[in-house]
């Protein structure tokens, strides 16, 4: 049965309903492998030190929702309702992620492990990846205008494949976007 919560704050699992709509909730310390988190609605929430990681978020709502210090391992967020869909990942654990034709201008990604996620088609233009990891990050048909990658490491974007016009990077990134040329650029 939907339910409906505002401003509560959730430090044990069993007190969450699947299938309904939160707003304004925190969730602290929970896991939430083992729950269907499918067809929820969050609303100006906050999740801090949670485990969401393979996940379904088909049809899920998450607008103006923060991550701090989360597992989100293998989660495809593409799945999510698209609508208002606006997240900020701080501090996260996001490898093996999906954002596949996402519009992500209304995120930011600050101190995450970003391991092989998909960015393929996302729009993520004037998005903040800094001082995240990017090892093996995808990105291919991205709108990465604006962009920020100050402080990121594992940098490899093709600008080729990639609209980048004012992106932000520092000199030591360089190589990452020269790296199909095989090229040996010393410092």
């Amino acid at each position: 049965m939907r339910q409906d919560f505002y401003d509560i704050e959730f430090t044990t699992i069993e007190d969450f309903q699947e299938k309904s709509s939160y707003e304004a909730c925190r969730f602290i310390g929970l896991d939430f492998t083992a729950v269907k988190v499918a067809q929820s609605k969050f609303l100006d929430c906050t999740f801090e030190e949670c485990n969401l990681s393979n996940c379904s978020l088909v049809d899920t709502v998450l607008n103006g929702v923060a991550f701090h210090n989360c597992k989100l391992l293998g989660l495809h967020f593409e799945y999510a309702n698209s609508f208002g869909f606006a997240c900020a990942f701080s501090n996260c654990l996001l490898k093996h992620a999906s954002f596949y034709q996402m519009n992500l201008q209304n995120c930011s990604f600050l101190n995450c492990d970003l391991e092989g996620v998909e960015f393929t088609e996302a729009k993520a233009m004037g998005v903040s990846f800094e001082n995240s990891h990017l090892l093996s990050a995808h990105f291919e048909r991205s709108d990465l205008r604006k962009a920020r990658f100050v402080g990121v490491q594992n940098l490899q974007i093709d600008p080729e494949l990639n609209s980048m016009k004012e992106a932000t990077l520092q000199h030591a990134q360089l190589p990452g976007l020269l790296a199909k040329y095989g090229l040996n650029i010393q410092h």
